[in-house]
């Protein structure tokens, strides 16, 4: 009969193997690689990983050497390479932040997907006041998504700029036409700024009205409205606080 083995041991031989290849990852990303996309694409699978299920692996923690070795990248000229790195970053959350300083860098790329992915990165992390400058610019940016992300990242950094009004003159229209996961990013702009959202009431209710004329068929509507509905509630009280 054929052997089969202990599966804690076969999980941890694969979770060496695991820990193995981005290790070399980050050696290769490290150097002159003529092709980084599938070593920055390693990191940011690993992580960022979910853990679900047993027989997943779990993520592998970042390390400051890690996170330097995909933020040699960043500036890359390929436009995938630099998008591509960004990703991994975001991915590693607050670790990042011993590079945030270049990632504010790529906010004034010319390639709008990577001002996108450097932008979400800074407000994943939490950034240092000395990205604010940077951040402050970046709220004039042509791309909405771009201004959102910056408030978020200032909001969460402490960063005392009048946030409100950049979010006030970007409110998404909403129509048929507009994905929930745009008004869902401008809501967790919203959210970061905490009691200071209560300027943008009128906004809120006036999509809270709009959106329960549109279709109810589509999970993510529901989701968004809840959210609404729960930044709504949530600012009027604090309101009503002395």
């Amino acid at each position: 009969m054929p052997h089969h083995g202990d599966p804690e041991d076969d999980f941890k031989k694969a979770l060496a193997q695991d820990r193995a290849r981005i290790d070399s990852a980050i050696e290769r990303l490290s150097g002159e690689e003529p092709k980084p996309e599938r070593f920055l694409l390693a990191l940011a699978g690993a992580w960022g990983r979910q853990v679900s299920c047993l027989k997943w692996l779990p993520p592998v923690a970042p390390t400051e050497r890690g996170v330097k070795s995909a933020a040699r990248w960043v500036h890359a000229s390929n436009p995938n390479v630099q998008r591509t790195a960004l990703v991994a970053l975001e991915r590693a959350g607050v670790a990042a932040r011993p590079v945030l300083s270049t990632i504010a860098d790529a906010l004034t790329s010319k390639e709008p997907t990577a001002r996108i992915a450097a932008a979400r990165v800074l407000a994943r992390a939490a950034p240092c006041p000395e990205q604010a400058p940077a951040l402050r610019r970046a709220l004039s940016d042509e791309l909405f998504t771009v201004r959102w992300l910056a408030v978020e990242a200032l909001a969460r950094s402490g960063d005392d700029h009048p946030l409100a009004p950049v979010l006030a003159a970007s409110r998404p229209r909403l129509d048929a036409r507009l994905a929930p996961y745009r008004l869902d990013g401008w809501l967790r702009a919203v959210t970061a700024l905490g009691r200071g959202a209560s300027a943008l009431l009128p906004e809120l209710d006036e999509l809270l009205d709009r959106t329960s004329q549109l279709s109810q068929s589509d999970t993510w509507w529901h989701e968004s409205r809840f959210t609404l509905e729960r930044l709504v509630r949530e600012l009027r009280a604090t309101q009503g606080d002395p």
